[in-house]
């Protein structure tokens, strides 16, 4: 009699619990992000590199196709963070950009991109707090909480992008961190040369290809009518989303490059949790309960 009790008040607790897990509503599938992620992008500064980019002129070239303006241009990036330089030529500086996921917003549908575009796409806004750190530098330092959106597939990201506007400069693609985890790498570069075929003239001169989750822009010399080198540009995302890489080399040297740091921890989501406690590891639980009931006998 004192085992049956025993056992009746096991089982009532263990399926008690069941009930009162907190349940949050899942997240868009095209989201690739988990509340508390914790991520740090490494920007790299290769400051002897840049002179053919500068002697060409190339900025300007450039600004007659697509304009980043002074805040984006990579001009910009530079003069940011070399009026602090004070090491030897040979160094290589670097700024870290944390990033901490507050939120997971709600789905927004608008032609957030007007005036450059006023195609109606569908996003889901993140919060996090985020800014940037220069090792070695501890006066230089900033932390700020602002929002990001994340497309919900392969033609809305392109046009976050602006048509891939923003691969031109480091700066333009930190707008872009996330895209699409369910995005087709192959329609977004075949959509991209399809507008860019559109509007002829230099716009013909650039080549894409498809990489593994990413793509990368190539411009011969005399492309852009002034760039006496070829222009590269690689970006990749991971399979969630996440930005992983990026790099702008001008001439064949390397002169600014992105790159995403392992995150410091695991974190497991509530949908996680959920799916071990109703999925696979309710089977588990099932045995737990079985295991327990042949010890009490």
């Amino acid at each position: 009699m004192e085992k049956t009790k025993k056992i009746s008040l096991t089982i009532i607790g263990l399926l008690l619990f069941l009930p009162f897990v907190k349940y949050s509503p899942a997240q868009e599938s095209y989201v690739g992000l988990n509340y508390g992620d914790d991520y740090k992008w490494k920007l790299r500064i290769y400051q002897p590199s840049w002179n053919y980019y500068f002697n060409d002129y190339f900025e300007e070239s450039l600004g007659n196709l697509w304009s980043l303006g002074q805040f984006y241009n990579m001009t910009k990036v530079y003069l940011d963070w070399v009026r602090i330089y004070t090491d030897p030529p040979q160094h290589i500086l670097e700024v870290h950009f944390p990033f901490n996921l507050i939120d997971i917003g709600n789905e927004e549908t608008s032609a957030f991109l007007t005036p450059f575009d006023n195609t109606t796409i569908t996003t889901t806004l993140i919060y996090a707090t985020t800014g940037y750190i220069i090792p070695k530098r501890s006066n230089y330092k900033s932390e700020y909480n602002r929002t990001w959106n994340i497309a919900n597939n392969t033609s809305s990201f392109l046009r976050q992008t602006l048509n891939l506007t923003l691969a031109f400069s480091v700066y333009g693609i930190m707008e872009v961190p996330f895209a699409p985890k369910t995005i087709n790498w192959g329609d977004f570069i075949t959509e991209f040369l399809g507008l860019m075929n559109s509007r002829g003239g230099l716009y013909n001169n650039i080549s894409a290809t498809v990489l593994s989750n990413g793509y990368s822009l190539n411009v011969p010399a005399q492309g852009f009518e002034s760039n006496s080198y070829a222009l590269y540009i690689k970006v990749k995302y991971n399979s969630n989303g996440i930005l992983a890489y990026y790099e702008f080399t001008y001439g064949g040297q390397r002169i600014v490059s992105y790159v995403l740091d392992t995150p410091s921890t695991e974190v497991l989501s509530e949908s996680d949790i959920l799916s071990i406690i109703y999925g696979a590891g309710f089977m588990a639980f099932i045995g737990l309960i079985v295991l327990m009931i042949k010890k009490l006998k």
